[in-house]
């Protein structure tokens, strides 16, 4: 497991930012989960209290990276189909894009969210490509969609956000490095702290905390943790996560990393013309498809 964040140092972060917490619907729909006997009804009218969250929870079931054979018309539906903890985690990424866009429409909110939903599927795909279990792909799925959280916060706040980072990739900064220079906070640090709060798994929420510092990561003593990362990793660059969220496409982590990562996937570049098949084949434009 990687290093315990210093708590310290993060609620200095955390300055002029506030966590959103997780949201009551999100409590109640855990709750009636966790019971010895689900109500599938009573979590589908949960779910349908809010409109537009069950309106876009649809779209996403129905959309190709589910693979479903028939469209899926209600929420009810979409339990049966996909089984409770995966419409859970589902609903807990749409949740969190309505609480943390707060009805923004500019144009970075709208990559920065297309972009989770791509990676988050990409995820998804290459731990079922790779056939490490359905957790494993649910994990992932939800890595891939929360891992950005931070930023939208950082994006609220600095609206220039956007700008500032593509300045600092094409001088060869790090992503860390520019956010701690001009906003004094990471996105990793606010993303493990709404991970924490909304109560995601430890893996994915350490995943979080590091995901821009592989060294971290890749010397983890935790095999798990370890995974998700690489999955996390090569799901980035396989949909061109940089060059869709800042219009550049330096990629400086998977230049230096790249081959440590795929190690630990047991996977080589020849093996990645395969990926990105099964990825197009199941909706996922990528680096190799376009």
């Amino acid at each position: 497991m990687v290093k315990p964040i210093d708590m310290s140092m993060v609620e200095q972060a955390l300055t002029g930012f506030t966590i959103p917490p997780q949201p009551e619907v999100l409590l109640r729909i855990k709750q009636e989960i966790e019971l010895e006997d689900p109500n599938i009804n009573t979590i589908a009218s949960l779910i349908n209290m809010d409109i537009g969250i069950a309106g876009f929870t649809l779209k996403v079931v129905n959309s190709a990276y589910f693979g479903l054979r028939r469209k899926i018309s209600s929420i009810e539906h979409a339990c049966k189909f996909l089984g409770l903890n995966r419409v859970v985690k589902l609903v807990s990424s749409v949740v969190l894009r309505f609480t943390l866009s707060n009805g923004q429409t500019d144009p970075f909110t709208l990559r920065q969210w297309n972009s989770a939903m791509d990676v988050g599927s990409a995820a998804m795909l290459i731990a079922q490509h790779l056939r490490l279990g359905s957790d494993c792909a649910d994990d992932s799925y939800s890595l891939g969609l929360f891992h950005n959280a931070g930023s939208a916060l950082i994006h609220a706040q600095f609206p220039d956000y956007a700008k500032v980072m593509k300045v600092g990739l094409n001088k060869q900064m790090t992503i860390a490095e520019i956010e701690q220079v001009y906003f004094h906070v990471t996105h990793e640090t606010l993303g493990f702290m709404i991970a924490q709060s909304w109560g995601l798994a430890q893996e994915i929420a350490n995943v979080i905390a590091y995901h821009h510092h592989p060294e971290q990561l890749l010397g983890s003593t935790d095999l798990y943790e370890k995974r998700l990362f690489a999955i996390l990793k090569l799901a980035e660059h396989m949909t061109g996560e940089e060059a869709a969220l800042f219009e550049t496409a330096n990629e400086s982590e998977w230049q230096q990393y790249g081959t440590a990562i795929l190690d630990v996937l047991e996977l080589d570049e020849m093996h990645l013309l395969d990926v990105g098949d099964f990825l197009l084949e199941n909706g996922v434009e990528n680096h190799f498809h376009r």
